[in-house]
């Protein structure tokens, strides 16, 4: 029991350090591809592994740990703006453990690729509001054409990666399990 609770917390970390080079990647992807406000979201994928491997309680565990940490990183420091931009990594992770836990004892990949679509579809207007929320506490002024575009990116982005990551995921974790052995 005490072994299984060490590999869980090693894991854990592990995916949590796995999202931050891969946070500050996807920052920076919008940048060389010339739209400053799209990120791709890899990062994600570490939080997808916690999530569905351990459920509810790990997966959130790991995804405050890792946006925190990230925030650090990336240099945005600690202040208001932090908990803004934790809060959807966190609700994101709680989707994907809470969708699994009802839709994907399965094993279903239409139903694994449909919890991920939803995941990313709340992850997006969670990072919506929290980039409307930040502009507004700053003073600046939102403009409504800019956050539809934003809106439209992040959802195409995030199904075309809801797809992939059903796909890459399940095998992953199958092999985490068998090395591992939990």
């Amino acid at each position: 029991m005490k072994n299984n609770y060490v590999k869980k917390v090693c894991i854990c970390a592990v995916m949590a350090a796995l999202f931050v080079p891969l946070e500050m990647l996807a920052a920076n992807f919008g940048k060389i591809a010339f739209l400053d406000n799209y990120q791709i979201p890899i990062s994600c994928f570490p939080l997808i592994i916690a999530s569905v491997m351990f459920g509810v309680s790990w997966g959130g565990a790991t995804a405050l740990v890792a946006a925190f940490v990230s925030q650090l990183a990336m240099g945005y420091g600690i202040n208001w703006s932090t908990v803004i931009w934790i809060i959807p990594t966190v609700v994101y992770a709680l989707t994907v453990a809470l969708l699994h836990k009802v839709l994907g004892k399965k094993d279903s990949f239409p139903l694994f690729a449909l919890e991920l679509f939803i995941s990313a579809v709340v992850l997006s207007t969670f990072n919506i509001g929290a980039s409307y929320l930040s502009n507004y506490i700053t003073g600046g002024k939102a403009v409504a054409n800019l956050i539809a575009i934003f809106a439209s990116l992040k959802l195409v982005g995030g199904i075309a990666f809801a797809v992939i990551f059903a796909v890459i995921t399940p095998p992953i974790i199958k092999r985490i399990q068998k090395t591992v052995k939990l």
